[in-house]
């Protein structure tokens, strides 16, 4: 046999024996279901006509296995089944007073021994380290924020604040092994309670344990809740985790395609999912996580959707630069105009008059930026498919950048801005050439940030970096660079339909 022919055959039998190991994860994992729903009905939790199945393309959903009708229960909860902050280990909880429930439920899950008997069937249904560092921004190379919308990085960063706050927490507690070098200290008996816990988690370990907890728990108000903070207000609950979200649009309930949504509710006993309508055998059944952008998905959930109705991009990259370059072009102006008046001034003197009063006192006129941020429209300007020239805030801002420059004078130029701010009335929307004038505005904007920053900065950018695994200089994973890539080319979607309806 030839070399080219022997190497061919040893890469054929590896990829069989990789094949081999995929199905096998399959069906191991599938198991790992089947596990689940008989530990479910144990506990006594129903299903009515449905169950977790494979869907090609996206993991794990709920199936219906028969017709289901409009306002039928397919899923009641027992509300003694449901992982609370009021099932935690009472070590851990002892250990860790004040911290958020959030952090506590994590480490109930870190630090609970592994395989736990209480929850392993539900543990083993929950996604791998694997799956969560592929998915979550949070636990990426830090080099890629340069590469995450302002509004997703926003929402990273607060998320990174929370997470640290919590660590710190289970850091400086005493649930942990004593560091090497550190001497063991006398233990009391609650303490010794908590020795069978698993005390040697890493940051990682108990990240992936918090991710968890942020991706798959479900809002909780009950009387003992409504004591927390509202982001508090959180359970874990098997089963009903398995759901996937849909971006659902009420406004266009007849719409083809818009995927109407389960209801869910609480109740002292359940917790309860009924279908809101008909369903056929072998239709996915979804909830709704909430009303979110794709910026949010990503962030919160690590998935993002190809059509979301719910989605916006913040545009401030291409409204502050004209803000800013108005201002520029204010202030270069009050300062000639400062200079002329000097030099009248000067002459006026040696003349031996008196410089008028009323040009003394002239006031230096407000600049777009100055006048928006003194009526607390500065930035947070969006795009959506709801409203793809701009939002509320973004037609405000276009306004002050047309009525300053354009008036007779400034005052002029404030009143008529003031005008629509205070009271409403909108003189460029009664006149289509003013109209016109925002339009061409606005697609100005949009073409530029287009250019500079999502073809240039940000695409290319990441086609550039290095991805391949082992070598030196990698940043990130592969995945990440596609989750990235994809969200920017909904971006570049978003702005190419408001071009489209800005410039129809």
């Amino acid at each position: 046999m030839t070399k080219r022919k022997r190497e061919a055959a040893k890469k054929g039998k590896g990829n069989k024996r990789s094949t081999r190991r995929k199905v096998r994860g399959k069906s191991s994992k599938m198991e790992a279901y089947q596990e689940l729903l008989v530990w479910a009905k144990d506990k006594g939790i129903i299903l009515n006509g449905v169950e977790p199945r494979r869907i090609p393309g996206r993991g794990m959903g709920i199936m219906a296995t028969k017709p289901l009708k409009e306002n039928q229960t397919i899923l009641t909860v027992p509300s003694n089944t449901l992982r609370t902050y009021e099932t935690v280990n009472p070590s851990i909880a002892r250990g860790l007073l004040g911290i958020s429930i959030h952090g506590l439920l994590a480490a109930d899950l870190a630090l609970d021994p592994s395989p736990s008997a209480k929850y392993r069937q539900w543990n083993a249904v929950c996604p791998t380290r694997e799956d969560v560092w592929d998915s979550l921004p949070l636990t990426w190379d830090h080099r890629l924020r340069d590469f995450l919308p302002k509004k997703a990085l926003e929402l990273l960063l607060k998320q990174e604040a929370k997470f640290s706050k919590d660590w710190s927490m289970v850091q400086q507690s005493k649930l942990l092994s004593p560091r090497s070098g550190e001497k063991e200290y006398e233990r009391s008996e609650e303490e010794e309670e908590g020795e069978k816990l698993n005390k040697s988690i890493t940051r990682d370990d108990y990240l992936y344990a918090w991710l968890l907890v942020n991706t798959r728990t479900f809002y909780h108000e009950t009387p003992k809740t409504k004591k927390f903070n509202k982001e508090d207000r959180m359970v874990l609950q098997p089963v009903a985790d398995l759901f996937n979200h849909t971006s659902y649009d009420p406004s266009a309930e007849e719409k083809e395609g818009n995927k109407k949504t389960c209801s869910v509710a609480f109740s002292p006993t359940a917790f309860t999912i009924t279908t809101t309508r008909p369903y056929t055998a072998g239709e996915e059944v979804y909830i709704c996580y909430g009303n979110h952008s794709n910026d949010f998905l990503l962030i919160e959930y690590g998935f993002l959707f190809d059509e979301n109705v719910w989605d916006e991009v913040c545009i401030d990259d291409a409204i502050l630069p004209l803000l800013d370059k108005s201002q520029q072009q204010q202030q270069q102006t009050s300062a000639t105009q400062a200079r002329q008046l000097k030099k009248t001034t000067r002459r006026l003197n040696e003349r031996g008059k008196k410089d008028p009063k009323s040009q003394a006192d002239q006031q230096p006129p407000k600049s777009p930026k100055d006048l928006l941020e003194e009526t607390g429209f500065l930035g947070n300007y969006n795009l959506d498919p709801r409203n793809p020239t701009g939002c509320y805030r973004t037609q405000v801002a276009l306004r002050a950048l047309s009525a300053l420059p354009s008036s007779l004078t400034p005052q002029e130029g404030e009143k008529k801005f003031r005008v629509f701010v205070d009271y409403g009335q909108d003189p460029w929307e009664e006149s289509p050439e003013e109209q016109a004038k925002l339009n061409m505005l606005l697609a100005q904007a949009l073409k530029q940030w287009r250019g500079d920053v999502i073809e240039k900065k940000i695409i290319e950018g990441l086609d550039k970096m290095e991805w391949k695994e082992g070598h030196e200089k990698v940043v990130g994973r592969e995945c990440h660079r596609d989750t990235l890539l994809m969200r920017w080319m909904q971006v570049r979607r978003m702005v190419d339909r408001a071009l489209e309806e800005l410039e129809g």
